[in-house]
């Protein structure tokens, strides 16, 4: 039998729904709507209009124009959206897509972030070969060297970059950049293209090749890379470019990013 109470919640329910339906009118196409308008828009009454627009004025989600009397969306929505960004885990939302570039290439697969002047892998899915490159979960290693890291060197702040290599760049292999200018060149460079390729770098015989990770502001967070012994990453570099690409593109957009990672041999 159903309680008496039961049709009291009908409406209440119906006024959360319409004030849904308000709020999803407001586009960047229209980001203005008078009480009129709306009501024409919703098939409702200007005074239902009125009211629920009043209590969403008085909650930040709305706020009206004096000078046309027309409302838009309040701050308190930016607020809410941007608990929804930050909220947004990186390595949670990377996974799929690092398992999937981890079995297309046949090598490990890294998700490194900045953290003061060091990277640090986050995330990682290792080679099932018996010879492979990879790095240990939370190692902080030097910025300047190797495709995951010399990547997000790369994005940093000019100021920054200059702390980095006046604190001194040390050798890890004979194809270390040890040189101010060179290595600012190569930074440049990796700019310029959006990737990184970097050949013993840091340990002699392995290969890297990192992208960009970029959130909805299309800012650096993160560098996506796979690393592998260059006697089989010879054979498979265009892959793993494309591959590494891709990923990097569908974990950005996951982000909110709008950027277009460009195909290899495309204009940049």
């Amino acid at each position: 039998m159903k309680s008496e109470s039961m049709p009291e919640k009908k409406p209440k329910l119906e006024t959360a729904h319409r004030m849904l339906l308000l709020l999803e009118c407001f586009t960047d196409a229209k980001p203005e709507w008078g009480v009129t308008e709306l009501s024409e828009e919703l098939d409702c009454y200007k005074s239902v209009v009125h009211r629920m627009l009043s209590t969403l004025e008085g909650r930040g989600y709305v706020t009206q124009n004096p000078a046309n009397k027309k409302y838009s969306l309040g701050l308190k929505l930016f607020e809410l959206g941007m608990v929804v960004a930050r909220g947004m885990n990186l390595r949670t939302l990377s996974k799929p897509e690092l398992k999937t570039l981890a079995e297309q290439t046949g090598e490990s697969v890294l998700l490194t972030v900045v953290d003061g002047h060091s990277g640090v892998c986050i995330e990682k899915f290792e080679s099932h070969e018996s010879i492979k490159s990879t790095s240990q979960l939370g190692k902080r290693v030097p910025l300047y060297g190797g495709a995951p890291t010399k990547l997000l060197m790369a994005f940093l702040p000019e100021p920054e970059q200059d702390e980095i290599i006046a604190a001194g760049l040390h050798a890890f292999s004979p194809f270390t950049e040890t040189d101010p200018d060179t290595l600012r060149e190569a930074l440049a460079q990796i700019r310029k293209q959006d990737y990184s390729w970097t050949f013993q770098e840091v340990d002699m015989g392995s290969v890297g090749i990192a992208f960009p990770v970029r959130n909805h502001e299309n800012q650096v967070v993160a560098s996506i890379s796979v690393l592998g012994p260059q006697f089989r990453m010879e054979d498979k570099m265009e892959k793993c470019h494309e591959c590494c690409r891709q990923a990097a593109q569908t974990i950005s957009l996951k982000l909110g990013s709008k950027w277009v990672y460009q195909a290899r041999g495309a204009e940049v």
